[in-house]
């Protein structure tokens, strides 16, 4: 096993440029990478190159020793940690949650085991933190929540992911251990994998730490604070490592260094749950390398922060991590990174390592050097085919429901959690003879409070409907309707103040007397998640993006461009 190698140099390869070195190249300068990159195989040197700053206002470069926030690749940890327990007789993995979190209510949770969790097939809800009031943290916050929102879907009925599912395996395994997570991560991976700077929580020295940036308008970084990193989920996020200790992470996982094979073959089995397609694995997720070979690959996102690592199964043995401090290019810059780490490293395929293209960054770039006609003119360049998901946006509630339970990404949800009083309007191209109405929620909908049906002003309150759910398990809320109503819209109104929980709206139809489901056509919304986050370069500049964009350069001071940007948009709508 190759565990050091001398001769790094910052920006260098430590050998003639390869394919990697011109890829890497490629994306650093077009602004889609900044922060580290490792490879080793197990008869080849390190491959190891940092980019860009880990600190711009102290001109502080990414070196192979900067570390790194890797988000939820801590899951992968965590269900190592978990299936060590299992083999030293701490737990079982199919013991229920409720003998170790006795204060969750039995009459619902009482049939989750801790292989649910670490399968995200629990039923839990994606996060507990929102559904806790601010402040709020902790343990006794975390039952709470869960009791007051009940699981959304039964046991092992459905693949649904969950940082709290993790969360509450981080409890789990302090109780039954009698150690905290911090203390196990160290005695049972840190020490035995030789890793020399890993930690769960922040390094007490801040001049080791990459500090995050976003940059929510393709133009401005916005630092993040490290010492805030997505408290009250212990087993789901933060840790803290450096690429070449998540190297070595996988390394010792793969030589039965942490866990035994028959352990790592439990982890690493794909889960047949509904909404999953089986390529999903404890704390991995499965990349098919052409007949029998597979990459295993876990991924991590939080604020200014993306990483991956990757284990090659094949003989020669490969192992790689990216980690990233800046997320100017979001996921999709991340998964462009894993595949051409793929396709250099492990297929031997460098044409098809191509950085991807950036549609909103360069549109922006054509309407600030050109002007508005010229951007509007590159816009009809774009191929449009291949529309990007504007998730938690009210346009993602119109149509047929594409989502299932907590699929954040397919259903309309409000900016906050708690923020009182919000509203979708959703409208129908023509009004149907309607019987019913049919709400898909993908969670929460008790946090619906009435319908205001037009023409005619009919308001319909929550004991008038009837509970159900759809094919896939998402709950549906169906509201009879007076005859001879013929609905052009319908204004959907929450009060999310008192639910706890984030609701979430996959989409609204009139059911006619035919039985046939008429869809929603257009939508609007008091306020979307949608809005409050940023935009990434390899978006396509549809309305909703270019609106997205122009609030984000407004909120940082760019009035002129976000003049522009709107003036660009309302050319495209006419």
């Amino acid at each position: 096993m190759i565990t050091d190698i001398a001769g790094v140099l910052l920006g260098t390869a430590l050998a003639a440029a390869t394919p990697l070195d011109d890829f890497l190249d490629a994306m650093a300068q077009g602004g889609q990478f900044e922060g580290v990159v490792r490879v080793e195989t197990a008869s080849a040197p390190v491959f190891e190159r940092a980019f860009g700053y880990a600190d711009v206002e102290e001109s502080r470069a990414n070196t192979p020793d900067t570390r790194f926030h890797i988000a939820s690749i801590t899951k992968t940890f965590t269900a190592t940690l978990v299936l060590h327990a299992a083999e030293t007789g701490d737990l079982s993995l199919d013991d229920p949650l409720v003998h170790w979190v006795p204060e969750l209510d039995a009459a619902a949770y009482g049939e989750v085991t801790l292989r649910n969790l670490l399968e995200h097939t629990g039923g839990l809800m994606r996060d507990h933190t929102e559904a806790l009031g601010a402040g709020e943290d902790g343990p006794d916050a975390m039952v709470r929540a869960l009791n007051a929102v009940g699981p959304q879907s039964g046991p092992g009925a459905r693949y649904t992911y969950s940082n709290t599912g993790y969360a509450l395996l981080a409890l789990v395994l302090e109780r039954a251990t009698g150690q905290t997570y911090s203390a196990l991560l160290e005695n049972w991976i840190v020490v035995p994998a030789g890793l020399e700077a890993t930690t769960y929580g922040v390094p007490e020295n801040p001049a080791l730490i990459a500090t995050g940036v976003d940059m929510p308008d393709l133009v401005t970084r916005v630092p993040v604070d490290v010492t805030d990193f997505r408290g009250g989920l212990p087993g789901a996020s933060g840790i803290f490592t450096t690429a070449h200790d998540l190297v070595r992470f996988g390394r010792a996982l793969e030589a039965g260094d942490l866990i035994a094979p028959a352990s790592l073959d439990i982890m690493l089995a794909g889960i047949p749950a509904e909404g999953s397609d089986g390529d999903d694995a404890m704390g991995w997720m499965r990349v098919g390398l052409g007949e029998d070979a597979m990459a295993w690959v876990a991924s991590g996102a939080s604020d200014g922060y993306l990483s991956v690592l990757m284990i090659d199964n094949r003989p020669d043995d490969l192992v790689a991590a990216a980690v990233q401090n800046n997320s100017r290019a979001g996921r999709s810059g991340s998964l462009a990174l894993l595949r051409g780490l793929i396709y250099t490293r492990m297929l031997d395929r460098p044409g098809d390592a191509a950085v991807p293209p950036s549609p909103l960054a360069d549109a922006l770039a054509v309407l600030e050097a050109d002007g508005v006609e010229a951007a509007s003119a590159y816009l009809d360049t774009l191929d449009w085919s291949d529309m990007p998901v504007a998730s938690a946006a009210a346009s993602q509630a119109v149509g047929t429901p594409d989502g299932g339970v907590g699929e954040t990404a397919y259903a309309w949800a409000p900016a906050t959690a708690d923020a009182g009083e919000e509203w979708l309007e959703l409208g129908f191209e023509t009004p149907a003879d309607a019987r019913y109405l049919d709400i898909h929620f993908t969670q929460i909908p008790d946090a619906l409070r009435q319908v205001r049906i037009e023409p005619g002003d009919i308001v319909l309150g929550t004991g008038d409907a009837q509970r159900t759910t759809s094919e896939d398990g998402a709950p549906v809320v169906r509201f009879a309707l007076p005859d001879g109503v013929r609905p052009a819209s319908v204004r959907i109104e929450l009060e999310t103040a008192q639910t706890p929980g984030w609701p979430q709206i996959d989409a609204a139809g009139l059911v006619d007397g035919d039985g046939n489901t008429h869809w929603a056509v257009w939508a609007e919304a008091s306020t979307s998640a949608f809005m409050s986050g940023a935009v990434s370069m390899h978006d396509l500049p549809t309305p909703d993006i270019l609106a997205k964009l122009a609030r984000r350069l407004d909120e940082n001071g760019e009035a002129v461009r976000a003049r522009d940007v709107r003036t660009l948009r309302e050319m495209r709508m006419r």
